[in-house]
Parts: C-alpha cells; sequence; structure tokens
C-alpha cells in the first residue's frame, strides 16, 4: 500500500513527539496535546515491577515526556482475567488516582501484559519495551504508541482510548477537518482489509456499507454490529462486505485493494458514561474471576443488531473457568445499551507485529511500511573498527568504543555497510566487518568478533567476548540461518545464571502435545526427537517435573536450554546445539547430568530483570559515549 500522504503524516507525528522527548509538555515549544495519564497494564506484579524499572530508566535517558504520569498496573492474582479484566482493574485504579476528576481526564490505555510466546524477545522485558528501528536513542514501542495517535488527542473528549502492545498503525486524516469524535460511548478506529484478514481480527458491520464514500479520509459512521474472527460466510450474511462493482476498491491517497474488502479493528476510544458503567460492572463483580475480553465481550455486545449468541462461543477462550459464561452475560447487559461509532479511516492500515515472522517482514522486507514509520537499518549501534582495548567496568569485560571507532555519519562506511549487511541492526555493539543477511535482525547485542547472521534470523540480547570463549583463537562467528536467539538472565540457587533461548523462526511455540509424543514436535526444522538423539538427552531429562505421560508438553514448557555462567558460554552452547541437530552430529561439549537446563517457561518465572536491564544500560552507556567521541572530534 503506497500512499504518499500516509507516509508524510507519519513523519509530521513522530516529529512532533520528538519534540516531547525530555521535555515538559507545556514548554516544549509546540503545541501538541499530550496524554493526561498513560496506563500499562501487565499479567502479574513481577511483570509490573520489570515495567516500572524500564519507566524509570526512559525518564532518566529524558526519552519520555518529563511530565507525563506512566502507571503500571499488574492483574490480580488468580485465574487469567483477559485484557477485559484489566480494564476493569486498570478504571478501578484509575478512580482511587484521580477521584471523580477521573470524568476530566484524557487516559491513553496500554494492554501489555502476557507471555509473548510468538515473539519470546519480548517475554521477559514485555512487548511495549520492544526496540524498533527508529530515533536516537532508539524508540521503543512505548514511544510509538505515545506519538501515533497525538493527530487525534485534540478531537477526543475525556475518557479511555484503549490500544494493544504490539502493532502500528499508519494513517492520513486527509485535508477535510468536520467530522468530529462522539464523545459518548464506543468509537472504534476501523481500517479497509481483505477479507482475508479479517478471518482473524474483528471485522465491523458498517451501516449503509455500500454507500460509504471510500474516496474520504475519515468518516464517521455508525456499526450495526461486531464480529470476531469470523468465517467468509459469516462477514457476507452479516453485511459486512463493501460494495465492488469491479473486483477491486479504490480509497483516498491512490490505494486499492483487489477482492472483497471489510473493515477491521485495532483500538477503540470509550467516553465517560462508559468509565461509569465499568466502574459500576467493577463493583457489582469485586473480584474478576475468568477471563474478559476487551474486543470479543465488550464490542461483540454493541450495535443494534448484537446478539448474545457470542456468549456461548469459547473458542478463543485460553483458560475455562466455571463462572465464565454467567460473567460473560453480566458484561452484555452492561454493555448493550452503550451506543459504538466507527471513525472509518480510509487511508490506513493496521499492522500486527507480534510474531517473529512479522518483526523479520516488517523490520527487513515492507519497504514501504519502512518508509512510512521512517524506520532505518542501522540505528543507535557503535561500530568497532577490531583494534579497541579490553577494559573493566563494573566487573564486566568491554571494549571502549571510543577507540577505533567507525564514525556512522563516514560516507566511505555507510557505502560499505550497505554492501555488506542491510539487515536491521539496533542497538548493539559490533565489528564494522560483521554482515547482517537483509532477511534478519539484531538487536540488543554485543560481539569482538566479526559476526556473519545468516538470513530470516533475529538475534536479540546476545554477547560473545573473545576473553570469556574456550576458543581464544576464534577469528569470526557464524549466526545460522531461519534461528531465534535470544540470551536471558535467570536467577538460579540465589545466583545469576544465563540461558540463550533458540529455535526455528517457523517452530511453534505453543504448539502441545503428551509428554509420550513430545519427540514428534517440530522443531529446528526437523523434530525434537531427532535433536535428543544428537544431544544424547532422554525424554525424562527434558520433560518437566513429575509429569505423568499424558500431560501436555510445548518448547515452551521443555527444559532445552542449557544454564551457564555468563552470555558468551550460553551462546556458545546454544550454537553448538542447533549446529548439532543441522549437520547430524553429536554436541562438541556433551551436557553433564549436572548441569541445569531450563525451559523458557523456568526462564520467565525465574528471570533476573536487574541484570538484563543492566547490560542493557552498558551498551546504552557504551554507544553514547562513542556518539560524544564523535561530536566532540
Amino acid at each position: 500500500m503506497e500512499s504518499p500522504a500516509i507516509a508524510q503524516n507519519m513523519r509530521k507525528l513522530l516529529d512532533s513527539y520528538q519534540n516531547l522527548r525530555g521535555k515538559r509538555c507545556n514548554e516544549s515549544g509546540c503545541a501538541t496535546v499530550m496524554w493526561n495519564a498513560v496506563v500499562i497494564t501487565t499479567a502479574d506484579e513481577a511483570q509490573c515491577q520489570a515495567f516500572e524499572q524500564q519507566i524509570r530508566d526512559k525518564h532518566k535517558r529524558q526519552e519520555l515526556p518529563l511530565d507525563l504520569p506512566v502507571h503500571v498496573v499488574a492483574d490480580p492474582p488468580g485465574p487469567r482475567i483477559g485484557n477485559g479484566g484489566s480494564t476493569l482493574t486498570a478504571l478501578e485504579f484509575l478512580h482511587s488516582v484521580f477521584g471523580d476528576s477521573l470524568y476530566q481526564q484524557k487516559i491513553l490505555l496500554i494492554h501489555a501484559g502476557g507471555w509473548s510466546q510468538r515473539m519470546p524477545s519480548a517475554t521477559i522485558l514485555g512487548k511495549i519495551f520492544s526496540a524498533i528501528p527508529h530515533g536516537q536513542p532508539i524508540y521503543q514501542m512505548l514511544d510509538l504508541k505515545l506519538a501515533m495517535y497525538l493527530p487525534l488527542l485534540p478531537r477526543l473528549s475525556p475518557g479511555i482510548f484503549l490500544v494493544c502492545a504490539d502493532d502500528f498503525l499508519v494513517y492520513d486524516l486527509g485535508e477535510d477537518d468536520s467530522w468530529t469524535i462522539p464523545g459518548s460511548g464506543f468509537t472504534a478506529l476501523a481500517h479497509p482489509s481483505p477479507i482475508s484478514v479479517g478471518r482473524s481480527h474483528g471485522v465491523y458491520v458498517v451501516d449503509g456499507a455500500e454507500k460509504v464514500d471510500t474516496k474520504r479520509a475519515v468518516v464517521v459512521a455508525k456499526c450495526l454490529e461486531v464480529l470476531q474472527k469470523p468465517s467468509d460466510d459469516r462477514m457476507k450474511d452479516r453485511g459486512a462486505l463493501l460494495k465492488s462493482d469491479n473486483g477491486s476498491l479504490e480509497f483516498c491517497d491512490g490505494i486499492t485493494l483487489e477482492g472483497e474488502v471489510v473493515y477491521t479493528d485495532s483500538c477503540f476510544y470509550f467516553g465517560v458514561d462508559v468509565v461509569k458503567r465499568l466502574l459500576q460492572l467493577k463493583k457489582e463483580m469485586s473480584v474478576i474471576s475468568c477471563e474478559i475480553d476487551a474486543y470479543g465481550d465488550f464490542l461483540q455486545a454493541l450495535g443494534p443488531n448484537a446478539t448474545d449468541g457470542y456468549i456461548f462461543n469459547t473458542s478463543n477462550i485460553s483458560q475455562m473457568t466455571s463462572d465464565l459464561t454467567q460473567v460473560r452475560k453480566q458484561v452484555f447487559a452492561a454493555m448493550r445499551s452503550c451506543d459504538i461509532h466507527l471513525l472509518l479511516l480510509n487511508a490506513s492500515k493496521f499492522i500486527h507485529i507480534g510474531t517473529t515472522r512479522e518483526l523479520i517482514t516488517h523490520f527487513c522486507q515492507d519497504m514501504d511500511f519502512q518508509s512510512q514509520m521512517s524506520l532505518e537499518k542501522d540505528v543507535f549501534n557503535c561500530w568497532q573498527s577490531g583494534e579497541e582495548k579490553v577494559k573493566e567496568n563494573d566487573g564486566v569485560s568491554q571494549r571502549n568504543c571510543s577507540e577505533g571507532l567507525i564514525a556512522l555519519g563516514d560516507d566511505k562506511y555507510v557505502q560499505n555497510f550497505a554492501e555488506k549487511s542491510c539487515g536491521c541492526v539496533m542497538h548493539s555493539v559490533m565489528l564494522h566487518s560483521s554482515s547482517v543477511s537483509p532477511t534478519s535482525v539484531v538487536e540488543y547485542c554485543q560481539f569482538d568478533v566479526p559476526i556473519t547472521v545468516q538470513g530470516g534470523s533475529i538475534v536479540s540480547n546476545c554477547q560473545w567476548l573473545q576473553a570469556e570463549s574456550e576458543d581464544h583463537t576464534l577469528e569470526s562467528l557464524v549466526l545460522p540461518e531461519n534461528t531465534f536467539l535470544h540470551t536471558v538472565s535467570v536467577l538460579h540457587q540465589g545466583a545469576s545464571a544465563y540461558v540463550t533461548i533458540f529455535f526455528n523462526i517457523s517452530d511453534n511455540l505453543k504448539t502441545s502435545t503428551a509428554v509420550s509424543s513430545l519427540r514428534s514436535l517440530p522443531f529446528l526444522n526437523t523434530t525434537l526427537g531427532a535433536a535428543l538423539k544428537q544431544w544424547q538427552l532422554s525424554d525424562k531429562a527434558v520433560s518437566p517435573q513429575d509429569a505423568g505421560s499424558e500431560v501436555k508438553v510445548s518448547l515452551w514448557s521443555l527444559k532445552l536450554y542449557p544454564g551457564a555462567t555468563t552470555m558468551t558460554e550460553s551462546l556458545s552452547l546454544a550454537l553448538d546445539m542447533v549446529d548439532s541437530v543441522q549437520n547430524q552430529r553429536h554436541l562438541s561439549t556433551p551436557l553433564t547430568p549436572g548441569r541445569q537446563v531450563f525451559s523458557l517457561a523456568d526462564a520467565l518465572a525465574q528471570k533476573d530483570v536487574t541484570t538484563m536491564l543492566n547490560f542493557r544500560r552498558r551498551l546504552f552507556d557504551l554507544i553514547q559515549s562513542s556518539k560524544a567521541q564523535m561530536e566532540s572530534s
């Protein structure tokens, strides 16, 4: 989808947000309106504390508006409550903070909890703090969420604007300034999409869909009904398809969609009347005892054609509880009479980036998206010549970026980088002789040997220091293709240890099977059984403790990843294990019976957030010092 107007609008709003970073909003020298407060929800208290640490770091580095309150609210202990339950919990928190003045506030509510099983590089520190290849210092998803909706803010009445943490919205509002966003009920942003997208998203049935002026950038319309992940037949039967005379539909800014088209969901706003109604619902519930979905349960209750039939469809519920049906009926009754309008953004596209494949596609291959979001390939990095001296910093061996530095502004270097390495590299310290495939992503890494990252891979939070390697003669390091590598810190027996998670980019960590059949799980472009054979490990060695033969296990819950005392050792073990499977050989260094092995679930439960953040802080300091050195020279 090419649209110069969209790219221009996105650059403008990113510039507006950049002008707010590290400043007070009312002293920024611009007329940009900012949220009265931001609330980020988390899955539990441990994730809440990790988020709060990172927000403090962003404030310290002046990456956020200085006077913007950012609150982190954890889901209560107990069963999963979904983002609908998180919304109720957050509203209750906000009312305790603001009292009735809450009804004069414009609040951005970001749902960022969850395990990020489809993007494990965000499992420990959170999707909302994922790196984005833009800005100096580098943007994170939180920055984009704050920037993304700035043009809408002046048009919003007090209320809540609800978004999720792992998606982008690119759009243009056009020149027509006559439309308004209703101040009561719900207003959902809607985006023209092929019917294939509608199958896995929320789909809106627009009142008068056959008469919608798709050439206008923004149309405010009434919504008859909200469908969730509907079949093609259901979209057709309920009148969700837009009328097309010649097999394609033209939208403003020269955008054309082929085939059948529907309006799909992204984020939504609700006014003070809904806030009060939801607070009353939370008061009546007291304790939330089951999963409530803000999209599935709130929105499906809305519109004149809505019915309660969805209440009994539990296909998207991850955790069944005995009172689920009764609670969904209670939510339906509370929401049923609320209005819902649609903000049809005819020059827009909603882009999800919550999986490994999506990350590679949008950061490495989707040139339109990269242009629209002003994304780059080489962002906030320190590139070394390879002649730097090793120094000690807080007991951790590091290389001095100030010596032998390759200036990012050097034309010869930029040309060299484009020729040798045009993958996406962010917030990393590497040798300029390294090479990253055009279809690979590297983030938060440090390597003091030249590396070659082969195609289709994601390398995150990894480190290789030659002084810590067993092979001191190593001249370069090759990271395999189509492989995910991510080193995490864990607390084990009172000390920090390191675990490098690895799998094939196509592996599904959620796919489960009985313990008795675990060897059949797809893994590393073969099967887990083939991998265990090369590693000389038994089924019992990788199974959760006391797991019966019919207990369900997955790549998420199996103990496949050995612990190590350094990040370098951890990465070395992971590379040896991947290579042994790919080349059908035994490990160079067999895993001894006494070595602790972890699952991804273990890593999440035993996460050492402070150590991981300290590593990233040191990278930040190295990169910043190198930039200061360049500016002074």
